[in-house]
């Protein structure tokens, strides 16, 4: 077992953080579960503008909610999800987890559990009525936390150049 891990909400103070790991999750993750066939349909024209602009927008965004691990006060993970209302269905409001990261080196002791689990807190505390979360068809750690958490497979994405 490893040192304690605190996680807490991210602040605008956290903005090279959540970069440096958004940017880590979207390539260098990315190309270790996505097969190199597939890259070319999921490809960005300016990559590095798309993520900072993300970030500025996820830590503006009153419906998106953005947490911090540290191990030792050192970043090693985050998550990020917004909160959505749709009155038609009888689930109404959803808690989308968006992005969800554990650098490398701390992977397997629990910081992913632990940055879960406060996401899940905080769309219980904000109302939400389920949560949901996708990952890569090709990611099989990702698709074994969700299974060990509970999730449910209810969609699979499909694309193909044209």
């Amino acid at each position: 077992m490893g040192p304690p891990i605190e996680v807490r909400e991210a602040t605008e103070a956290d903005q090279e953080t959540v970069l440096r790991f958004h940017r880590n999750l979207y390539q260098s993750h990315r190309d270790e579960v996505v097969p190199t066939d597939v890259l070319p349909l999921i490809e960005y024209r300016d990559y590095k503008q798309v993520v900072e602009d993300d970030v500025k927008v996820l830590l503006a965004d009153r419906n998106s909610h953005i947490f911090v691990a540290e191990s030792e006060g050192v970043p090693v993970g985050y998550i990020t999800g917004r909160t959505t209302d749709e009155p038609h269905r009888v689930l109404a409001r959803r808690g989308v987890v968006e992005d969800w990261y554990v650098a490398r080196a701390h992977r397997g002791q629990g910081i992913g559990a632990a940055l879960l689990r406060k996401i899940e807190e905080r769309f219980r505390s904000v109302g939400c009525e389920v949560i949901e979360s996708g990952t890569w068809s090709s990611n099989e750690g990702a698709r074994k936390v969700h299974d060990a958490f509970g999730f449910e497979e209810i969609r699979v994405t499909y694309r193909k150049r044209l």
